[in-house]
């Protein structure tokens, strides 16, 4: 019985210590962690939020129209000008092609009336002929009064015609430029019916889904523009005075403390405002004042963005 208490006793005093080894070994992680970063008492300390240094936006759609296809996924980079969704266009589509098959058959007429026009003028041409040589036999009282005339009336009538067929081109061309005014307007129409991004970056969140009506306005991602992070802090107006641009910053993980990244100040504002950064209600009532301070990274593994850290930010 003694040996069997005996060995209970060993194996809690050995379960205490690899407990306390854990612990030690954690804490000590902790504080190699924190001693890559400089401690003096030239520093800030701040709590910040990981941003891109353009801000998160969001995109809209653009155009409107049903949604027939969703192009792009969470997490997923997009180049400028990359198509974000497919927009159904078949009305659209099917207007321009009804204004394309117009101006060919246009181009057709055109063609017939420039032919009716040169026959005109050959006919013109004969007529004239044939009135001038009836008025020198005439004249020579070879050609009577009657077959000049009637000679006459000819020119004079295919005249008429020459002058109507050479309107009618004129018109018919007139045609023409409508129609491919027509053509333009539904090929920008059916161009416009694409969703694309006007920025490079990455696609945060999608917010539509296929069989959405969307319009110009409607928000369909929320999206990060490629470039520097940015870690955006408040610091109280005691210490505002003390930031200048180009001081160095280090991010801390709140959860591990680890050192995430390093950075400096890329921004200080030039009047101080209400604390608004991390404040636990909107209706929150501050009777300090702060300046708004963003950190550019530089290096390291990257916080994710949206996530809260600390920040260091030397003086000297």
């Amino acid at each position: 019985m003694k040996n069997f208490l005996s060995i209970i006793f060993v194996l809690a005093v050995l379960t205490s210590c690899n407990k306390k080894a854990d612990n030690d070994a954690t804490q000590k992680a902790k504080a190699d962690s924190l001693a890559k970063v400089p401690t003096t008492n030239n520093q800030i300390l701040g709590v910040a939020r990981i941003e891109p240094e353009d801000g998160i936006l969001q995109l809209t759609a653009g155009t409107s129209g049903r949604v027939l296809a969703v192009l792009i996924k969470e997490n997923q980079e997009v180049a400028k000008g990359q198509n974000l969704l497919q927009i159904e266009s078949s009305i659209e589509q099917a207007q321009l092609e009804q204004s394309e098959s117009k101006i060919s058959t246009q181009k057709a007429a055109v063609a017939v009336s420039q032919a009716n026009l040169e026959t005109a003028r050959v006919n013109l041409k004969n007529a004239r002929d044939t009135y001038e040589r009836n008025l020198r036999l005439f004249e020579g009282n070879a050609q009577t009064k009657q077959a000049l005339d009637d000679s006459k009336a000819t020119v004079d009538k295919l005249t008429k015609e020459v002058e109507t067929a050479a309107a009618n081109i004129e018109q018919a061309k007139s045609k023409i430029n409508e129609i491919q005014a027509d053509i333009n307007y539904f090929r920008t129409v059916v161009n416009q019916k694409k969703s694309v991004a006007l920025s490079a970056g990455k696609v945060l969140k999608v917010l539509t889904k296929t069989g959405d009506y969307v319009n110009n306005t409607t928000q369909i991602a929320e999206f990060a523009p490629k470039g520097s992070l940015i870690a955006k802090t408040e610091v109280d107006e005691l210490y505002a005075e003390k930031i200048q641009l180009g001081q160095k910053a280090f991010i801390i993980s709140q959860t591990t403390g680890d050192t995430l990244a390093q950075g400096s100040v890329s921004y200080a504002a030039d009047y101080l405002k209400q604390k608004s950064l991390f404040k636990d209600q909107s209706t929150e009532q501050e009777d300090r004042r702060v300046r708004d301070v963003s950190i550019r990274l530089e290096s390291g593994k990257m916080p994710l963005i949206g996530s809260r850290v600390d920040c260091v930010i030397l003086l000297k």
